[in-house]
């Protein structure tokens, strides 16, 4: 194998399947990536068994086809670190790959790639196409709320549903739900998969905005997306997922409307004095005023009141800051609305004038 390509186009390749690598290996293969030439392109190869990058990267020149594993960690660092528009020679003879550059050059140790466990998918999937940056948002509005190693393990990924031409994307721990729906081409499919937790860290960390549309492939045991330059693979997680819309609370709902930042400047003083195991923060409604306490055993306090439209019954409610704080993070209009519904009921947030994302935390007692 030998062939020369550009800095600028083999790093984020390299990055991009690294990522998944596994560094703390008991089979030193899966710490590899596999290096292969195809069609001209530099085929990047990652797995853990579970999931499985490829990416693709234009090369200047091919003077000898093949492949081999390197250390994922070691190479990526290497050529991140090679000076900026440098050319890099690749070539590999004797079980080395050397790496060169105009001053440079390094020999790196090979792993055979005939022992490279390449994730093969042999089950019926149903095509849907998406725009990447619709992809991407769903991902990121909902990944939060996910658990991490709850025993219900369905809850550890996060819900991808397709009713009709809508795609829905929806993550609870239990404790808070995070729903996100968008529009897609997809006529008369229904479908609901529960994609692991990594999987969606992963995914949303490699989907461009500026990509275009890609193409999801979704069977009984396994996900795949793919655009020109990237091959995303995953198992997804065997069980089924909680009817969530039992989550959304119910009755007449008592609304709110706040500015985003003034509460998000209010929720991160009172986080300070809250207490750290809990992260409670007391909500206190009146009319067009909210306040917010917070304290802890050290019997500190912090207490905060803001403007606010509001025209209901007065209410006191408990919450967690943490879980406020994230959906607050994820929200883009400047003013949040809220949705109460007594002192044991769950609250809902939303973005203004908007229904495409609905956040759901309960309540906690203070």
């Amino acid at each position: 194998m030998k062939f020369i390509t550009e800095k600028a186009q083999i790093v984020d390749s390299l990055q991009n399947a690294a990522a998944v690598a596994e560094r703390r290996q008991t089979i030193p293969i899966l710490a590899n990536l596999r290096l292969k030439t195809v069609n001209g392109k530099l085929e990047v190869t990652a797995t853990d068994l579970e999931i499985q990058i490829k990416t693709f990267s234009n090369l200047i020149e091919i003077e000898e086809e093949g492949e081999t594993t390197v250390s994922a960690r070691k190479m990526s660092e290497l050529c991140r670190s090679l000076p900026e528009g440098e050319n890099v020679n690749f070539s590999l003879s004797n079980g080395k790959l050397t790496v060169s550059s105009s001053n440079f050059h390094a020999d790196f140790a090979t792993i055979s790639s005939d022992d490279f466990p390449e994730i093969e998918i042999n089950e019926e999937q149903t095509p849907i196409t998406v725009e990447s940056s619709v992809l991407k948002r769903l991902l990121s509005k909902t990944s939060f709320s996910m658990a991490s190693q709850d025993v219900r393990y369905y809850l550890n990924g996060m819900l991808l549903e397709i009713e009709g031409n809508k795609i829905n994307g929806v993550a609870t721990d239990g404790h808070r739900l995070a729903f996100s729906s968008a529009t897609t081409n997809a006529a008369d499919l229904d479908v609901r998969n529960i994609l692991p937790r990594k999987a969606v860290l992963e995914l949303s960390k490699l989907l461009s905005p500026s990509e275009g549309t890609v193409e999801l492939l979704i069977g009984a045991s396994y996900v795949d997306v793919r655009s020109e330059n990237l091959s995303f693979s995953s198992k997804l997680i065997d069980g089924k997922y909680p009817d969530y819309n039992k989550v959304f609370p119910t009755g007449e709902p008592l609304p709110l409307e706040i500015s985003k930042e003034i509460l998000q400047s209010a929720l991160s003083r009172a986080s300070v004095l809250s207490n750290e195991k809990y992260r409670g923060v007391r909500f206190q409604l009146s009319e067009n005023k909210l306040k917010l306490t917070a304290n802890n055993p050290e019997q500190e306090s912090a207490e905060e009141e803001v403007d606010v439209i509001y025209k209901g019954s007065d209410l006191e409610v408990g919450f967690n800051i943490g879980y406020l704080l994230d959906v607050l993070n994820s929200i883009e209009s400047e003013t949040v609305s809220f949705e109460f519904y007594g002192e044991d009921s769950s609250c809902i947030i939303k973005e203004q004038n908007s229904e495409d994302d609905v956040y759901v935390i309960m309540p906690m007692r203070l």
